[in-house]
């Protein structure tokens, strides 16, 4: 290697180093501090005493361990179905019932769940009032302020994202192996069982783990359903000690710092137990992807997906849509619908900025994004440049970090750590900077994948006729793997429009996005139905671009 390269690939180590680690130093450096980033504190382990003497702590963390795997274990039965209906049998109109999961997919979740408190409250959701009403019952009968409502919110959104993973593995089986157990006398179910299933174990098994890390730091279903009636989960916990007044910053980030090596831990093991393993399923002797007959089963199987469309989708828009008209959120008038509150949303002087900070958000973490994770894919997957190991596993840390802990590590960096010549604090473009590095594993592993798939000797007939790297790459390798960069520009331009955990701590009055505002409205007393307008419109502008997008891919074969 030369010694322009290894410089170069030094500094890129340093920069991405920078970037990943650099923010999860200062969180460890904060736990042992005694006071807030921006107190001259003294090194304390008053926060790791007061963390891990209290009781509480240990029982929040079994409640974030049973919650997370109950969810998991429910929404990936749930996913495998779905999948199982989609790829592997003659179901009517497949492919609108897999797009009706991708909708969900797509959906904001937020707003969701605003919907679904306005539909299950114990004492003002429409369902039990109406329930209440038909059969006369005393006690309602839902409470989505519980358990069972984080549960139940959860599963269903969970189950989308675990179908969009195992949904090219279920498509990729060969038909023959099912249809030979079928010759043998087994039933569809057994065959599910005992033939599609274990042939399938990689994938579910990879798609189970990674949910069950996912779950592990969930914060926004806790937060709207759990928060208000003492239901904590790990994530829930450090924001009640950080985010309300006065916080705890040594508590908190104590709390912090331990729950990021617990999700390291999975991650690791997440890792050793996926390593290696491959199982074939498509061979070079051809295979057949014929569905599997159900008979009159097959209408079941369509009223079950339609149900779930329904219940996930139809349902809670509907909700959301007529709870932003309601004079009064939750309470059935009888004059019960008015435009008030819409007027009073969009001549708010907070809201117009607040669009404008999230797409700000959404595409400069992504198209910024995009570009650097290719940049990086190309020197990790195309050259044999000494490093590129050590690049590819700074790019994978941001895996394991949940969103509020990195969003509290960028806090203390750009708060407490390095001073700097600027504020970087509260501005946009922090917020994108920590969107940015939290996109690094799916964004260089997508590129990833495309780039392994592009052969050298394109590159190399390009040198020999006289271009440059910079032109090559730019004219031959970019446009054949454009179709995964687009795809995934996407979903990062849709993630960072609607993220809201690591926004929460970072955000300040000129960089507040569209979720916080929503989360703003939703905790003001008197503000709910703005809430709604606020998630309805921003339900509106995702489900749009995520369609349009979709549209157009399927038109240039994305």
């Amino acid at each position: 290697m030369k010694s322009g390269a290894r410089i170069g690939m030094l500094a890129l180590l340093l920069v991405v180093g920078f970037l990943v680690v650099y923010p999860l130093i200062m969180l460890i450096f904060g736990s042992l501090k005694g006071g807030a980033p921006w107190d001259n504190a003294p090194f304390s382990l008053e926060g790791y005493q007061k963390a891990y003497t209290a009781l509480s702590t240990y029982q929040i963390l079994a409640t974030t361990i049973w919650l997370a795997l109950v969810r998991a274990v429910l929404s990936l039965a749930l996913a495998i179905f779905l999948a199982w209906v989609v790829t592997r049998t003659d179901t009517p109109f497949k492919r609108f019932l897999e797009v009706t999961v991708w909708v969900q997919f797509f959906i904001p979740f937020v707003p969701m769940i605003l919907a679904w408190v306005l539909l299950a409250s114990p004492r003002t959701g429409l369902i039990n009032l109406f329930v209440t009403n038909v059969f006369g019952l005393e006690k309602p009968l839902f409470d989505i302020f519980s358990y069972a409502g984080i549960i139940w919110i959860s599963v269903i959104h969970q189950a989308a994202i675990i179908f969009i993973l195992i949904t090219p593995a279920f498509r990729g089986m060969d038909a023959a192996l099912e249809e030979s157990s079928r010759v043998l006398g087994a039933g569809r179910f057994t065959t599910l069982r005992f033939i599609t299933l274990p042939i399938l174990r990689p994938a579910i098994l990879a798609a189970s783990m990674l949910i069950f890390i996912r779950l592990m730091e969930s914060f926004e279903t806790e937060l709207f359903l759990g928060y208000s009636k003492g239901i904590f989960v790990y994530t829930t916990r450090i924001y009640q000690l950080i985010y309300e007044s006065p916080p705890d910053f040594p508590f908190g980030m104590a709390l912090s710092s331990v729950f990021l090596i617990i999700i390291f831990a999975l991650v690791l093991t997440q890792w050793r137990l996926l390593g290696g393993r491959q199982y074939v399923t498509v061979t070079g002797r051809g295979y057949a992807t014929r569905p599997m007959p159900l008979g009159r089963w097959k209408y079941l199987t369509l009223a079950l997906m339609l149900f779930y469309f329904a219940v996930g989708v139809v349902l809670p828009l509907a909700a959301l849509i007529s709870g932003s008209f309601m004079r009064l959120f939750g309470v059935v008038l009888e004059n019960p619908f008015t435009l008030r509150h819409w007027r009073e949303t969009l001549h708010d002087p907070m809201f117009w900025p607040s669009i404008k900070n999230s797409l700000y958000i959404g595409l400069g973490s992504a198209t910024i994004g995009m570009f650097l994770y290719s940049f990086l894919s190309y020197i990790i997957t195309k050259t044999k440049a000494a490093g590129r190991q050590g690049l590819e596993i700074l790019t994978w840390l941001p895996w394991g970090v949940p969103s509020v802990v990195l969003a509290l590590g960028f806090l203390w960096a750009y708060v407490g750590g390095i001073p700097l010549p600027f504020t970087l604090y509260g501005s946009i473009s922090l917020i994108v900077l920590v969107m940015i590095v939290k996109g690094f594993p799916l964004g260089v592993r997508v590129m990833n994948s495309a780039m392994v798939q592009v052969g050298s000797e394109l590159e190399e007939s390009a040198r020999v006729l006289g271009g440059s790297w910079f032109h090559s790459f730019r004219r031959i390798l970019m446009p054949l793997v454009s179709p995964a960069f687009v795809s995934t520009w996407i979903l990062l331009f849709l993630l960072g429009i609607r993220e809201l955990a690591t926004v929460l701590f970072l955000y300040s009055d000129e960089s507040r996005p569209m979720s916080v505002l929503m989360f703003e409205y939703w905790s003001a007393a008197g503000y709910a139905e703005r809430g709604l307008v606020v998630g309805l419109i921003q339900t509106v502008i995702v489900l749009s671009f995520a369609l349009a997008a979709r549209a157009l891919g399927y038109r240039r074969g994305m």
